[in-house]
């Protein structure tokens, strides 16, 4: 059982031994993120079939994340970088076929003929080049170049404020979700999101493809993300702050103000935030974090991120365990200091199950403050129970129990959730109570007469049945 609270997401290639995922996971990773920007259902076969077996072997417990592609707009495939200087003029086709000059960039947006305005400006390659639209003709833009640059092959373009006539996912997302449901992935990244639609463009996809557990984190990284984020987040079962693309719409200096109001509105609506993109960059070469790198991870824990993620620390870095042991010591050091007071949340629905699964969470969290519990054990039939308990920053560990391995590998990327997974639940409460007592000793989480509070709702002749206890440790 991992140790600190706020969970840590790595990202690996999809050619990595298993070996250095079982290094990742006892260093302290909780799940592990495979990119399909670049990797394929081929290419990861293999990963995630060890990744099973050594969780079935009870090896690892970490969950799987599937980042999408998704749909973004790129330049395409040149021999040689393009050299542009300031005040240079060039054309942009969607027309690969049209490129006559060098200088000539193509775009894979046909749209972005009938998206943009004469005078906006364009980003290509992350601000490496900024470009302003002159003229829109028949088949290209024409544009001036407002800095010096060198432009590679498949570089993004991003259009700020611009809404974009693209879909949700693109074909190969649809063809790495449906292996990924095979391979009994937890999540999907979805990469791009827009708006609320998008997100449930994603869900029935997947509810038509027997994919309905699955849990999809919706990646913020644009500006119409931000404008229509209330939406995004309802409707999502979670939310990437993905900093490296949401910058480059933005003033770099508004990005921690817009990263504050992503975790305000998480926390409005109960949903999981991970916090994404250069956490530990640095350690892509070095042995070591930047104190700024350092302060960043602590204060993402201070501001109550569900989890951290590492990118290319762990992918292609030098140093990824390290990377996940400074991580880890960074947060540990971090929870020392927080104390949450379980906001009093709105409850945000009228459904009567969510209700009460609401406020009996709410109340044993309180209840475990004042007694100063130890543990609070939930008997976890689905995965909303915990993701309540969760959503309300406990200052105690919450023990799942569950029988279902899809609720047990959908509780990893939530905020001091540890799952067990036990072979069935008895029809009494008091047997499983047993049960979780043993598992709470083994692992020394708690000692003789030490409290700790058991929930569960379950079904009794057809009515849901909140059950809660104070159980004294003898």
């Amino acid at each position: 059982m991992q140790t600190q609270l706020t969970k840590i997401i790595a990202t690996v290639k999809d050619d990595c031994w298993i070996d250095k995922v079982i290094q990742l996971y006892n260093a302290g990773v909780d799940v592990i993120r495979i990119n399909f920007t670049h990797a394929t259902p081929e290419s990861s076969k293999s990963l995630l079939e060890a990744i099973n077996k050594t969780n079935k072997e009870g090896i690892t417990q970490l969950s799987t994340l599937l980042d999408t592609k998704g749909p973004d707009i790129r330049t395409w495939i040149r021999k040689e970088p393009l050299q542009v200087k300031r005040n240079q003029i060039f054309n942009i086709y969607v027309d690969e076929g049209k490129l006559t000059e060098n200088s000539d960039i193509f775009c894979d947006y046909a749209w972005i003929l009938k998206d943009v305005t004469v005078w906006q400006e364009i980003i290509i390659d992350s601000w490496l080049l900024l470009v302003e639209v002159k003229e829109i003709k028949k088949d290209h833009l024409v544009v001036k170049a407002l800095n010096d640059a060198e432009i590679g092959s498949k570089r993004h373009i991003n259009l700020p404020w611009v809404k974009v006539s693209l879909p949700a996912m693109i074909e190969k997302d649809r063809t790495d979700i449906l292996f990924g449901i095979k391979m009994g992935i937890s999540y999907v990244a979805a990469s791009f999101i827009r708006t609320g639609d998008n997100v449930k463009e994603i869900r029935n996809f997947l509810d038509k493809n027997w994919g309905e557990n699955i849990k999809i984190i919706s990646k913020i990284e644009n500006k119409e993300a931000i404008e229509n984020l209330e939406e995004i987040v309802k409707k999502s079962d979670g939310i990437m702050v993905a900093r490296g693309d949401l910058w480059i719409e933005m003033p770099i200096h508004e990005l921690p103000v817009y990263q504050k109001k992503i975790l305000d509105m998480c926390f409005q609506y109960w949903k999981p935030v991970i916090i994404a993109t250069e956490l530990m960059k640095s350690m892509v070469s070095n042995p070591f974090p930047t104190r700024a790198e350092v302060s960043d991870i602590y204060n993402s824990v201070l501001m109550r991120a569900d989890a951290v993620m590492l990118s290319d620390e762990t992918a292609v870095g030098k140093y990824p365990i390290k990377a996940v042991q400074y991580m880890e010591k960074i947060i540990s050091e971090a929870e020392k200091t927080t104390v949450n007071k379980h906001k009093d949340f709105d409850i945000q629905t009228t459904n009567e199950a969510e209700v009460l699964k609401k406020a009996l969470s709410r109340y044993a969290l309180m209840l475990a403050d004042e007694i100063h519990a130890k543990a609070v054990v939930a008997f976890s039939y689905s995965w909303s129970l915990v993701r309540y308990l969760s959503a309300l920053k406990p200052n105690v560990p919450i023990i799942s129990f569950t029988e279902d391995d899809i609720t047990h590998y959908s509780t990893w990327i939530n905020f001091w959730i540890f799952s067990q997974k036990i072979r069935k639940f008895s029809k009494h409460m008091s047997e499983d109570q047993e049960i979780a007592i043993d598992v709470l000793k083994e692992e020394k989480i708690v000692k003789k007469w030490d409290y700790i509070i058991i929930i569960g709702v379950r079904l009794y002749d057809g009515i849901r049945q909140p059950q809660i206890r104070v159980v004294p440790i003898v």
